[in-house]
């Protein structure tokens, strides 16, 4: 390989840092501190509520289901009791 073919590379590693470095901001005030830290509580706080009305949601479409489980069980268990007295009927 040949110098120009790695300097690129090298290039693109400076750029990542300083990519970096923009993505990451120093913080030297303690209240811009509390208020990042109060900031993700509040968007963690707010996750929990969406995941926390889902998993409601679910609970409650699991309890339908196995409502209806349960009635079309005995509905088929009823109605196969009932041939099965018409077959004897029959025989």
């Amino acid at each position: 390989m040949s110098k120009k073919d790695k300097e690129p590379k090298a290039e693109t590693k400076t750029n990542e840092g300083s990519r970096q470095n923009q993505r990451q901001r120093a913080v030297n005030n303690p209240s811009d501190v509390a208020n990042l830290i109060l900031m993700q509580v509040d968007a963690v706080n707010s996750k929990k509520d969406d995941l926390t009305i889902a998993i409601k949601g679910l609970t409650d479409l699991t309890k339908q289901l196995t409502r209806a489980y349960a009635e079309h069980t005995m509905t088929i268990q009823k109605l196969a009791e009932r041939v099965k007295i018409l077959e004897s009927e029959n025989n």
